[in-house]
């Protein structure tokens, strides 16, 4: 992926994880925090729903004044973007 901006979207975000190198931003999927049974049984809608949210901050940046392109804003639950996910993680990111 070299030169391509990346996003790690994490279960929790601990010490360190915005210092991993090839990663541009990382955010953490929970809204706010809760037991770890709940956080698991939810994985795939908190993932959705954070996915969700991150893109919709990379169409607003896009919209910023001085950009050339203005991608509309996608509507809410329009479906999950493909997602890829790696066998790895740095351990700073849980």
């Amino acid at each position: 992926l070299s030169g391509r901006p990346v996003l790690a979207l994490a279960g929790t975000l601990g010490e360190g994880a915005h210092d991993v190198p090839g990663v541009d931003a990382c955010h953490g999927i929970m809204p706010a925090p809760m037991a770890l049974a709940d956080a698991l049984l939810r994985a795939s809608e908190l993932l959705t729903d954070a996915t969700e949210r991150a893109l919709r901050m990379v169409v607003l940046g896009s919209r910023l004044p001085g950009r050339t392109a203005q991608a509309p804003l996608p509507a809410a639950g329009a479906g999950a973007p493909e997602v890829v996910s790696g066998t790895q993680r740095p351990s700073s990111v849980r």
